[in-house]
């Protein structure tokens, strides 16, 4: 999927976050939720990429760093010295944490987003193992891979397909997951436009999400 440019209010966060800001601050300067932080924050990852905050908002550096040489066609050794400083800067913020790890702290759920193509870009494993049912869960594999299946009427292919229309659902599974509860719901940016969706994945009996 073609990476998108930040919306101005993403491109705030970012901003505050280089300054040093935790998620928590960031929500009280802008008056939003910090639940509604880290939904931008999701929202920023699925665009730019990175395992985290911090390496998010590096990949975001050195990308403007590299245009700027590009377009200036400033000395390159100096620049990248520049973007070095910054990054060391970024990579000590006391408020480095992965996208949803705190969650996952509390609760026992695996947790993952996809794009439009049903690719895992974020992955939150709260519960099972790297590998799970002969699948290795990580970054980069389909839902369809995961799951084994690219029958669109398949209870966890179908969920993950009505959500990229814009519909929430919470299904049992069958099979090797008969013992999962899965919850799907769509993942949109400022404008409304579908981006892909949130998955979370728990044991049947486990409080939902």
């Amino acid at each position: 999927m073609a990476k998108r440019d930040l919306s101005p209010r993403e491109e705030e966060i970012v901003q505050l976050c280089v300054e040093g800001l935790t998620n928590d601050v960031i929500a009280h300067r802008l008056d939003i939720s910090v639940g509604t932080v880290n939904t931008y924050w999701l929202r920023i990852r699925l665009k730019v990429g990175g395992s985290g905050r911090t390496d998010t908002v590096v990949r975001i550096i050195k990308e403007r760093a590299e245009k700027a040489l590009r377009d200036a066609n400033v000395e390159r050794t100096s620049l990248l010295e520049m973007v070095a400083e910054r990054e060391h800067h970024v990579v000590e913020l006391r408020a480095a944490l992965a996208l949803f790890h705190l969650a996952m702290d509390q609760i026992k759920s695996t947790v993952w987003a996809t794009d439009m193509d049903l690719v895992i870009n974020i992955l939150a494993n709260g519960e099972f193992p790297s590998t799970h049912f002969g699948v290795k869960w990580e970054i980069g594999k389909t839902v369809y891979e995961i799951f084994k299946t690219k029958d669109p009427e398949s209870p966890a292919i179908k969920a993950h397909l009505e959500a990229l229309d814009g519909k929430e659902s919470e299904v049992r599974l069958t099979g090797q997951f008969a013992s999962m509860v899965l919850r799907v719901v769509p993942l949109q940016d400022e404008a409304g436009e579908h981006m892909g969706c949130i998955s979370i994945l728990n044991s049947v009996g486990q409080d939902a999400v």
